[in-house]
């Protein structure tokens, strides 16, 4: 990761943490007010509309006080746009986007031919006026939240501080949300070519430990018994479409596919392991925790994942979810 390890396809190298200190430790004693020289990274997966499950696990960091222990935070998808809310003061209105707002218009009901699916343009209005995105309190935030996006013109993922993002911060949200076909052709702005920051990055592991981070806290969406790379008939489309936008860009989304095919087998939930050199901890809700998928529109089935997220996160560090919960 990062450098070599995983490169070619293969999985990183995994081994049990033993000889430094793992994620839960380092976040603790920074807490308790102990300094070191790790660079700590949160890792927060999307997954359309899974990304509620992410979006309660990060409002759980928070009442627990743990999001000050983090050196960065990256976001790939939904994710990002969880971690934008969030530094930008939002709390549970920025969870209730997924199954108050997204549940209507956002997955069209009657897709027309030459019309995609997913109606980007009603993420923008939420972003820009139903649930406001506060620009100015992010890049003002004390949190240093990354942004991964798909570079589609230079077929290569590119991690973007949030802070430096200024006025187009809301383009490059959606720009790193932005999935191919489902969404249509590449979103551009700023004379280049986005696409889903996940197709490259599929988990922003991946971009966090590139950044040269130590300890990575991941928390995915996805439950134990789900998988996480996509399946080889999706694959092979989708890589004959993205070499067909971007000659190379295809064979780029297959290897980084592969690799976390691998990779991610080898990360299990509540054990700490050390992948390429980077202390690693993965938080994921056990088997049928939940059942929210990509496209869910189903109220309850969201707030079941919203649930999920929270206790599962608060679990993570032997806590009760206890009046913190809001959603009922």
């Amino acid at each position: 990761m990062g450098g070599s390890a995983g490169s070619g396809g293969r999985a990183a190298r995994i081994v049990v943490v033993s000889d430094v200190p793992g994620v839960l430790e380092v976040l603790a004693a920074r807490r308790a007010g102990q300094r070191d020289d790790h660079v700590v990274a949160l890792a927060v997966e999307g997954g359309g509309m899974r990304g509620i499950v992410s979006a309660t696990m990060l409002l759980a960091l928070r009442d627990l006080g743990l999001l000050g222990t983090f050196d960065r935070l990256y976001g790939t998808s939904s994710g990002a746009i969880n971690l934008a809310y969030l530094a930008g003061g939002g709390g549970w209105d920025a969870v209730a986007v997924y199954y108050d707002h997204l549940v209507r218009g956002f997955v069209r009901r009657l897709p027309r031919p030459g019309r995609p699916l997913l109606d980007m343009g009603r993420v923008e209005r939420i972003l820009r006026r139903e649930v406001p995105l506060d620009v100015g309190a992010v890049l003002a935030s004390p949190l240093d939240v990354r942004l991964v996006l798909t570079d589609v013109d230079a077929r290569r993922p590119v991690a973007v501080a949030a802070r430096t993002a200024g006025d187009t911060l809301v383009e490059h949200l959606l720009a790193g949300a932005w999935l191919p076909i489902l969404a249509g052709r590449p979103y551009r702005f700023g004379g280049r070519a986005y696409l889903d920051g996940g197709l490259l990055r599929p988990d922003a592991l991946y971009a966090a430990a590139a950044d040269g981070a130590t300890h990575v806290l991941m928390l995915s969406t996805s439950t134990e018994d789900r998988a996480v790379s996509i399946p080889p008939p999706t694959t092979r489309l989708l890589t004959r479409v993205l070499d067909a936008w971007s000659p190379g860009l295809g064979g780029e989304f297959s290897r980084a596919n592969s690799r976390w095919h691998l990779d991610s087998a080898l990360l299990p939930p509540g054990r700490a392991v050390r992948l390429g050199g980077v202390a690693v901890q993965r938080v994921r809700p056990a088997a049928r925790a939940h059942h929210v998928e990509r496209l869910t529109r189903d109220r309850a089935t969201l707030l079941d994942g919203a649930r999920a997220g929270y206790t599962t996160l608060m679990a993570t560090f032997d806590r009760s979810p206890g009046g913190h919960f809001a959603v009922v």
